[in-house]
């Protein structure tokens, strides 16, 4: 089985421990949940900064998937599973209890959804070592309406292909390539110094 490019190297792997954690399988579910917490942890702090919040959510999303993971579905994209799964929940629970709700033409909008815990600006600067430049990227990417962030998180940070994004975020993949656009677009006309060719 090859993988793709656009999804992690390891995610062969991830299908594996998937199928043995299915039948039962404790040791690999809790491989499974090691190898996949710290993505899906920072993938939620593009919703909320609720740090609390963000560990249950993805608590849950892990017990919930070993109460049912007979009738789960197999998949060999389990990172985007996690991700779509992970996403729907943590909505779904900011919905309920903060009467939140998407409200833009975008999408998301909500207050506090992004921190400003970014690792992988040094993707887009190419190399740039420079403190400043840095935080110019991440002050540019946050003033990108929430829509875009995510994609820019998904694509950038997660490294996502563009029909995974669309799973995700369960919106048509000429969206997630007008949203790319747009968050390109923007970037280039926030950042003071030119990053992008």
């Amino acid at each position: 089985m090859a993988t793709s490019p656009s999804i992690p190297s390891d995610e062969v792997l991830m299908a594996q421990l998937w199928v043995r954690f299915k039948a039962d399988d404790e040791k690999a579910f809790d491989q499974l949940a090691e190898a996949r917490y710290r993505l899906l942890f920072n993938y939620a702090t593009r919703f909320t900064k609720d740090r609390d919040l963000i560990k249950d959510c993805v608590q849950d999303l892990f017990l919930e998937l070993w109460n049912r993971r007979k009738a789960i579905v197999e998949t060999p994209y389990v990172t985007i599973y996690l991700i779509k799964a992970l996403r729907n929940n943590l909505l779904r629970k900011l919905r309920r209890e903060t009467g939140w709700r998407s409200t833009t033409e975008e999408g998301i909008e909500a207050e506090s959804m992004l921190t400003d815990d970014l690792t992988a600006e040094n993707e887009w600067i190419a190399g740039e070592t420079l403190i400043n430049t840095e935080q110019s990227l991440r002050r540019a990417v946050a003033q990108l309406p929430k829509r875009q962030q995510e994609v820019v998180f998904l694509k950038f940070y997660e490294g996502l292909s563009n029909d995974d994004i669309a799973q995700v975020m369960e919106i048509e993949k000429q969206t997630v390539a007008n949203f790319l656009y747009r968050a390109m677009n923007q970037l280039r006309t926030f950042l003071p110094v030119r990053i992008f060719s």
